[in-house]
This record gives C-alpha cells, structure tokens and sequence, in this order.
C-alpha cells in the first residue's frame, strides 16, 4: 500500500464495496471518501487507533452516495473542511438535483433520500494541488468527479476500479456520460504510478499504471 496511506474497504450499502482512505501528510490527517451514510464513527475509529491526530480534510472523488454518504457528519464531528470538485459542488450541497442516468436503479435512486447535505468549503479545479496531490478532473462518471495523483500513487475515484480481481474502468450504468468516461479514463492510462487506489476494491500495488493500461487494453 502506499506510504501513510490507509484503506478502510468494503463498505456496506448492499452490493456496493466502496472504499475510504485515510491519508496521513505530515501533520494533516485527510480522508479521502467518506463512505456510505453512518460510516462516520467508524472512520473516526481507525483515525483514532493512528494516534487520534485530527482529520483536516475530507476529499470527495465525486458526489455519489457510497463516497460522500458521510461527509456531512464526519465534518461536522470534527471540523474539516469539505473539498470537491466545482462541478459536483451543487450536489454535495443539496442545492441541485444530481444527474442520474435512467440506467439506475431506483432503489439507488431511494437511499439519496437518507444522506446529509454539507456545503463544501473548497471547490477544486483541475491542477489544484492539495496536500500533495495534484487534482485530475475527470468527468464522466459525474460532472465533477476527480482523481488524485502525486507521482506514485492515484486515488482513482470511481473511474478505475477493481471487482473480482479485475481491473475496470468506470460502472457503465451509473456513468452521467459515458463518452466523457471513456475520455477521462484515457487521460488517467497516460499517467504513471505504482500504486492504484481505487474507489472499489482492492488496491493495486507495484507497478499500478502498466497493469491497469494491460488490463484495460491500452
């Protein structure tokens, strides 16, 4: 696994697997992903058995339940500022409606009903740098969705994933545009880095970017 990086994975929200890590920079304590609602506590647990140093951030991929479900009440626990992307910022918010395609289900659709609003408190843009990562938006997945690079590691968000050992691109059905999914996944196999951090399953360690350009036939 990455240096100072810490994954809390699978989980729940039915079959969704959704990933959370716990970056420790120095002095700061970030979480990047917070989970489905009601993951709060636990992710203040695991920060806890680290030394109990206090989350500064909480860095949002992108808007959907399984990665921002608790970060209204995570930052509220604990003062960090929420930082996402501009484009998905209305969304985190509650001020807008998010753009689902009519590809999910509805009882996705339903568990929206159970998640907090929080304003954010930074809005990124692509080339940001943030804590020592460089800010890639990648649009596709969600207006606003991004990925996080610093040279050997990526914090891939929901654009590269890995289920049942296989390394994949973004979920097709849940995509608010698929061709600008395909652009953004391009545009992430031209980067290099050794380990993989992805939004769902386990993360891929040593030479991350040749296997994931050889396992998605680039």
């Amino acid at each position: 696994m990455a240096e100072r990086v810490y994954c809390i994975h699978r989980l729940p929200i039915e079959q969704v697997n959704g990933n959370s890590y716990i970056v420790v920079s120095g002095g700061d304590v970030i979480v990047v992903d917070t989970g489905v609602p009601g993951n709060a506590e636990r992710i203040l647990k695991e920060t806890n058995s680290l030394g109990g140093a206090k989350i500064s951030a909480i860095i949002l991929t992108h808007y959907h339940l399984d990665h921002s479900g608790s970060a209204a009440d995570l930052s509220a626990a604990t003062g960090a500022k929420v930082y996402v992307h501009e484009a998905d910022a209305p969304f985190v918010s509650g001020r807008e409606r998010p753009p689902f395609p009519p590809t999910v289900p509805k009882e996705t659709l339903s568990a929206y009903s159970y998640m907090k609003p929080v304003e954010p408190d930074v809005l990124l843009r692509d080339g940001d740098i943030v804590f020592g990562f460089r800010v890639i938006h990648v649009p596709g997945h969600t207006p606003g969705s991004i990925a996080l690079h610093d040279g050997r590691a990526l914090f891939a968000g929901d654009n590269i994933n890995v289920r049942d050992g296989a390394i994949q691109g973004s979920p097709a059905p849940y995509d608010w545009d698929n061709a600008k999914a395909k652009e953004s996944l391009g545009r992430l196999l031209e980067l290099e880095f050794d380990v993989l951090l992805p939004g769902h399953g386990p993360p891929v360690v040593g030479n991350a970017s040749e296997k994931v350009r050889r396992s998605l036939g680039r």
